[in-house]
């Protein structure tokens, strides 16, 4: 029995590093894909434009305009799914955590429970 909760200690503690380890991927990724939406904003502030727009400074704004809103808008789809990943991963990441409390808790009763039984031995 000491050995099973030691394993399931050690497997448990090893699925929450794990898990913690995607969340800071996706977050990192969420910040990157925030900066890329923001920098292509600055550029092209509108959510729809004509083909056929022009702007001074600018060959072909419109065209360069509407893939730029694309861009922006596969982002946000992109950016959607990072979100609910990571919140999917959080809801598993929890469990885990209760997992190894609850297994961390079963551990330190048999200890204690040595403790006392070497303890009235002893005495």
């Amino acid at each position: 029995m000491a050995q099973m909760t030691d394993k399931q200690i050690q497997r448990t503690r090893f699925k929450v590093g794990e898990l913690q380890k995607r969340i800071a991927v996706l977050e990192a990724t969420r910040e990157d894909l925030e900066r890329q939406i923001r920098k292509l904003s600055e550029s092209v502030p509108e959510d729809a434009v004509d083909a056929t727009e022009q702007r001074e400074g600018y060959v072909a704004y419109g065209s360069y305009a509407q893939s730029v809103i694309a861009r922006k808008s596969n982002l946000r789809r992109s950016l959607d799914d990072i979100v609910s990943q990571t919140g999917d991963i959080a809801v598993e990441l929890r469990t885990e955590l209760d997992a190894l409390d609850s297994y961390e808790r079963i551990r330190a009763r048999r200890l204690a429970q040595q403790a006392e039984t070497r303890q009235a031995r002893a005495g």
